[in-house]
C-alpha cells in the first residue's frame, strides 16, 4: 500500500489541503515540518480518519472539529467536512488504484455520512441516505478493501506517535504486543482460523454420522456450550488484556493518589513555587526598568567619564609620575606644622637655660622659616600650578574601576526576555494546578481498586473457562467411539485438519521466531545506542503464541531488562520492533510517524537518521519539529532518501494552516 495523495477541507485546522504524498524506490521519505500546534497531528489524524472513517454523533462534534475560521465567516448549516485519500495496493499481484472519499454534512442538526470507494473505476457508494441492503453490502465492500491493505485494529502500530511508544515497552505490555503482531501482523491468526473453521465442519460431520438421534442432540449441545465457552473465553481475554493495560497506564496515578493529601501538598507547593516566580519576574522586570532609568539619569559618570578618562590616561600618568618625583625629593622637609612645633619647642629651651633672653617673636620666626624653608632648592615642577588636591582628582579620575553598566543591563534583558517566552506556560500550569486542587478528588483509587478487583475476577474466570472447555473437549472426544468407522475420505481428511493447522502453525512459528530474533539483535546493535554492538541475542519464548515473551541480553550474558531502560532507549526498542515487524510481516503499508524523535538523546537521533529512516519502509511520512530534525544538520543527512518536502503554517488571524513545499525553508536539491 503507497498513499498518492491526502485531501482534506474543513477539518480541523485545515480550510484546505492538497498534499502530493507519491514517493519513488530511491527516495521513500515525505518530510513533513512544522512548529507545535501548526497541524502535524492533525495532518496523521486526517489519514487516519480518511482510512477508517469519523465517529461524529452530534451537531456539538461536528463542531469541535469543523475549522473554526469558516465557522466564524460563513456559518455552519449544510457545510461539509471532507477527507479523501488516495492510495494504491496490490490485489492478486496487480498494483489498483484507490480512491477514497469520506464526507460529513451538517443539515438541519444532524450529521449525514457519505462514502465513495472508487476501485480503478469501480464505485462503491453508501450513506445515510443508502438503504439499508446498500449500506450493508458496500460497506461491507469497503471495509473488506481497507482490512486488505492495512486492517484498522494493526493501523496503530505503522501510524503511530514516537513519543508514546516507550509506554508500550513494559513488562505487561510488550509481550502482548509482540504476540498480537507476530498474530495478526505476520499472518499466524490465519492458522487459527482455519483451525477453527476445520473443527466447527468436523463437529458437523461427527454430529450428521451419530446414528442414535439423542447422542447427535447431546453431541451437538455440548458442541454448542464449547463454542460459547470459547467465545466467552476470548472476550474474558480482551478485558484482561485491557484491564491489565488500564493498571499499567494508571499505576503512577494511583500510587501518587494513595498517598493521600501528600499530593496537595505537592501541588501547592507547585503553586507558590509558581507564584513565587511570577512575583520574582515582577520584581527583576521592575529592577530593571529602575536601574535602566538610574544609568539614563547618570549618562555622565557612568559612561562620559569613563570614556574621558580612558582618552586621558596617558597624560594623567605623566602628570601623576611628576608630582610623585617631586615628592620624593622633598619628602625629608618639615611640614609647616612641624616647623611650628620645632621652633616652639626652641623657644622654650632657650628660655628654660638663658635667662637673658627676652620676649621672642615665636610666630614670625615661623612665618620666617615656612616663607624660606625651600630656599637654595632648585624647583622644575612642570605642573606648578596644580595643587594636591588636583592631583588626586586626576589619580581617582584614572584608577577608579569603571564597569560599563550596559553590558551587565544587556545581561539583564536578555534573560528577562526569556522568562517573558515562559510566562504563558506557567501562567497556564498555575491555573491548571489551582483548578485541579479544587477539583481534586480520589475517584482514581476506587477506579485504579476496581480495576485491580476486576483483573483477578477476569484471571479466575479465563482459568475457570478453559478448564471447562477442556472439560467438554475430553467429553466431546467420547462420541468418537459411537461414530461407525465407515470408510469415508472427506470425513478422515477434516479428522486431520485442526492438528494439521496447529503444527503448521508451530512450525512456521518456530521458523519465524529465528528470523525475529536474529532481526531484533541485528537491529538494536546498530540502533540502541547505549548498548550498541553489545546485544548478544534477543529471545523470545519457545511454545505456541499464547506464551511468546520478549528478553534481551548482553553479550556478556546476562539479561538486559527493559524496565531499566530510559524513555529514548524505549523508544528505540519499540522502532526496532516496528521495523522487523514490517519486513517480516504479511503487509506492506506506509509508516506514518509523528514527533519522529520522540524523546532520544542526540547519538540516537543520529543512528536513526543515518541508519532507520533510510530503508525502514517503501513509504514513510516523517512529521517533525525543526528541533527534531534540524535545518542545520540533519536535514542534509536524510535529503538523499526525501521524495517531498512541506512545512506547515499556523495562520492565527485566519484559524487555519497553510502549507509551502520545502523544509523549514530549505528546498531539496535535484
Amino acid at each position: 500500500m503507497k498513499i498518492r495523495r491526502i485531501y482534506a477541507e474543513n477539518y480541523k485546522t485545515y480550510r484546505k489541503l492538497d498534499l502530493n504524498l507519491e514517493v519513488t524506490d530511491d527516495r521513500p521519505i515525505i518530510l513533513i515540518g512544522g512548529a507545535n500546534g501548526c497541524g502535524k497531528t492533525t495532518l496523521f489524524d486526517a489519514i487516519y480518519s480518511a482510512l477508517y472513517g469519523l465517529e461524529i454523533k452530534n451537531k456539538r462534534q461536528f463542531e469541535e472539529i469543523f475549522n473554526a475560521g469558516v465557522k466564524n465567516e460563513e456559518g455552519m448549516d449544510r457545510k461539509n467536512i471532507v477527507l479523501e485519500v488516495t492510495f494504491t495496493g496490490v490485489v492478486l499481484g496487480k498494483t489498483t488504484p484507490y480512491k477514497l472519499k469520506r464526507s460529513y454534512t451538517l443539515m438541519d442538526g444532524s450529521v449525514r455520512e457519505s462514502v465513495e470507494l472508487n476501485m480503478d473505476g469501480n464505485r462503491f457508494i453508501y450513506g445515510s441516505g443508502s438503504t439499508a441492503a446498500q449500506r450493508n453490502t458496500n460497506e461491507e465492500i469497503v471495509n473488506k478493501i481497507i482490512a486488505a491493505n492495512l486492517p484498522r485494529e494493526l493501523s496503530n502500530y505503522f501510524l503511530f506517535d514516537a513519543m508514546k511508544t516507550s509506554e508500550l515497552v513494559k513488562e505487561e505490555q510488550i509481550n502482548k504486543l509482540i504476540m498480537k503482531n507476530i498474530n495478526s501482523v505476520m499472518g499466524f491468526n490465519k492458522y487459527s482460523r482455519l483451525r477453527s473453521m476445520s473443527e466447527a465442519l468436523l463437529a458437523e460431520k461427527k454430529a450428521a454420522k451419530l446414528e442414535n438421534e439423542l447422542q447427535r442432540k447431546d453431541y451437538e449441545n455440548l458442541q454448542r456450550q464449547k463454542a460459547e465457552k470459547e467465545a466467552e473465553l476470548l472476550h474474558k481475554k480482551e478485558e484482561y488484556s485491557q484491564a491489565l493495560a488500564y493498571a499499567n497506564e494508571h499505576r503512577e496515578m494511583y500510587n501518587r493518589a494513595k498517598e493521600g493529601r501528600d499530593d496537595d501538598d505537592v501541588m501547592r507547593d507547585k503553586i507558590r513555587q509558581i507564584e513565587q516566580n511570577l512575583r520574582d519576574f515582577d520584581k527583576k522586570e521592575a529592577d530593571y526598568r529602575q536601574e535602566a532609568d538610574g544609568i539614563a539619569r547618570e549618562l555622565e559618570s557612568k559612561v562620559l567619564f569613563p570614556k574621558l578618562a580612558d582618552m586621558v590616561r596617558g597624560e594623567v600618568e605623566l602628570i601623576l609620575n611628576e608630582k610623585s618625583r617631586i615628592a620624593a625629593e622633598h619628602s625629608n622637609d618639615l611640614t609647616n606644622s612641624q616647623i611650628e612645633r620645632v621652633t616652639n619647642d626652641v623657644v622654650d629651651y632657650l628660655k628654660t637655660h638663658h635667662f637673658g633672653i627676652g620676649r621672642i617673636d615665636v610666630p614670625a620666626i615661623v612665618s620666617y622659616l615656612i616663607a624660606h624653608k625651600n630656599d637654595g632648592k632648585k624647583s622644575d615642577d612642570k605642573y606648578p600650578n596644580l595643587s594636591d588636591t588636583d592631583v588626586k582628582v586626576l589619580g581617582d579620575l584614572v584608577k577608579a574601576a569603571y564597569v560599563n553598566p550596559f553590558v551587565m543591563l544587556d545581561e539583564k534583558r536578555t534573560g528577562l526576555n526569556l522568562e517573558i517566552d515562559e510566562l504563558p506556560h506557567r501562567r497556564k500550569q498555575l491555573n491548571e494546578f489551582r483548578q485541579t486542587l479544587l477539583g481534586a478528588d480520589y475517584s482514581i483509587i476506587e477506579m485504579y481498586e476496581s480495576n485491580d478487583k476486576n483483573t483477578k475476577e477476569l484471571k479466575f474466570a479465563i482459568d475457570q473457562l478453559t478448564k471447562e472447555i477442556e472439560a467438554l473437549s475430553k467429553k466431546i472426544a467420547t462420541y468418537d467411539y459411537d461414530i461407525p468407522q465407515v470408510p469415508d475420505p472427506q470425513y478422515d481428511m477434516l479428522c486431520k485438519l485442526p492438528d494439521f493447522f496447529k503444527s503448521l502453525s508451530v512450525k512456521l512459528l518456530a521458523a519465524k521466531k529465528a528470523s525475529i530474533e536474529r532481526m531484533m539483535r541485528d537491529q538494536l546493535n546498530i540502533n540502541l545506542v547505549i548498548y550498541a554492538g553489545y546485544i548478544g541475542r534477543v529471545e523470545l519464548s519457545a511454545g505456541n503464541a499464547d506464551e511468546i515473551s520478549f528478553k534481551i541480553y548482553h553479550k556478556n550474558g546476562n539479561e538486559i531488562y527493559l524496565s531499566q531502560l530510559n524513555a529514548g532507549a524505549k523508544q528505540t526498542v519499540m522502532q526496532v520492533l516496528l521495523k522487523v515487524l514490517y519486513e517480516l510481516g504479511d503487509y506492506d503499508p506506509p509508516v506514518m510517524i509523528d514527533t519522529v524523535m520522540g524523546v532520544l538523546d542526540k547519538e540516537s537521533r543520529e543512528v536513526i537518521l543515518e541508519q532507520y529512516f533510510p530503508d525502514l519502509a517503501h513509504q514513510t511520512i516523517l512529521l517533525s519539529t525543526d528541533t527534531e530534525i534540524t535545518t542545520e544538520r540533519d536535514f542534509k543527512k536524510v535529503e538523499a532518501y526525501v521524495a517531498r518536502t512541506y512545512t506547515l503554517h499556523r495562520d492565527k488571524e485566519q484559524q487555519c494552516t497553510t502549507v509551502s513545499e520545502d523544509y523549514f525553508g530549505e528546498q531539496l536539491m535535484d
